[in-house]
């Protein structure tokens, strides 16, 4: 035990002792050796805690090299087709199948016994004229992410996902799914930092936008050089509370994915559940008329939250866009018809009229 040791180190032993991926638990070590007491006393515990970086780090650039050596061999492709494609995970008997036939009208077998599904199984969710497909993975188990019941393969279709629907009757079954998704490097309902480290030709580490700085520079500088980035560029665009969210910006492993849970004994509206789809993939339904005529709202245009005017005419057609002259909106505009900048961002449900 260290000499004197403050709260934050046996906080950061704690992250340490807790800790389920090879990178947190070196978020956790650098910590440890940041908060530990600087004299002789603690001399041989430094030395462990510089034992132990270099070894997790070892490990880390391990995985990266063996996930490159399986990467092409250890995946299973389906084909994204409509809006965006949306996995059902979960443990066996927790209702995927039952979710996939009712929100889409697949031909898939339901039955009481565990593993029923053996292989990915596609359908189709009808949405507002678009469609949605949603892929039924079969069930994971606790090792997936070692490559148990073919989990490396299974878990690579999520990583290619747009969305993720967890499957759970009860909370074990949903921390099983979840647990083995982090270890795969999926994370649910977060976003990458907006934080972007870059390696430098000068030495030592530079900071930009330090006012977002809210750590020691001191962890900063001893965590990217115990994670190979002794000679770069730290460029902040959000406040940087702790070396984790660091560590995430470094990570290029790291898969973003929207999620909700689905409990099949419990979420039998669904309508609902459609919604609850449409909302995860984080997709607009716009519409175009032409000049003087109806809107044709049988066959909407899917475009990502946060798409402008101009994203929807470069996807119409290139020389539309280059010949762009104005657009007028009904729904989310001040009032029918206004005419807006190319610029002006959309909202789920708007008309478009272009003029070209």
């Amino acid at each position: 035990m260290p000499v004197n040791a403050g709260p934050e180190y046996f906080k950061a032993q704690q992250k340490y002792d807790e800790a389920t991926t090879l990178m947190d638990k070196l978020v956790a070590l650098q910590e440890m050796k940041t908060a530990a007491p600087k004299h002789k006393g603690t001399e041989n515990l430094l030395r462990e805690l510089t034992r132990k970086i270099a070894q997790v780090k070892a490990q880390i650039e391990q995985q990266k090299e063996q996930a490159k050596k399986t990467s092409g061999k250890a995946s299973i492709n389906v084909k994204k087709e409509g809006l965006a494609q949306v996995c059902l995970v979960g443990t066996p008997n927790t209702g995927k199948s039952t979710l996939l036939k009712n929100l889409t009208k697949a031909e898939v077998e339901v039955a009481p016994y565990p593993f029923t599904t053996k292989e990915p199984t596609v359908g189709m969710m009808p949405y507002k004229g678009s469609w949605v497909q949603l892929v039924e993975i079969p069930a994971l188990v606790e090792g997936s992410a070692e490559g148990k019941a073919n989990g490396i393969q299974l878990l690579s279709i999520v990583r290619n996902a747009d969305a993720v629907i967890i499957c759970a009757t009860v909370p074990e079954e949903e921390a099983l799914v979840r647990r083995e998704l982090e270890k795969a490097h999926i994370l649910l309902n977060e976003s990458k930092p907006d934080v972007e480290v870059k390696h430098s030709q000068f030495a030592g580490i530079t900071i930009a936008g330090k006012q977002f700085l809210k750590i020691p520079f001191e962890q900063v500088q001893g965590f990217l050089r115990s994670a190979g980035y002794a000679n770069s560029e730290v460029i902040l665009n959000e406040p940087l509370t702790s070396l984790a969210q660091l560590a995430k910006a470094i990570d290029d492993r790291l898969m973003y994915k929207k999620a909700f849970v689905f409990n099949t004994y419990q979420d039998t509206d669904y309508e609902k559940l459609r919604e609850k789809v449409f909302e995860a993939i984080d997709m607009i339904l716009i519409y175009t008329k032409k000049p003087g005529a109806e809107a044709d709202l049988s066959t909407p245009m899917g475009m990502k939250h946060g798409s402008t005017v101009q994203d929807v005419a470069n996807q119409l057609h290139k020389e539309l866009a280059q010949n762009l002259r104005f657009v007028r909106v009904w729904g989310s505009a001040k009032f029918p018809g206004m005419r807006v900048a190319n610029d002006y961002e959309l909202q789920n449900g708007d008309i478009l009229e272009i003029h070209a």
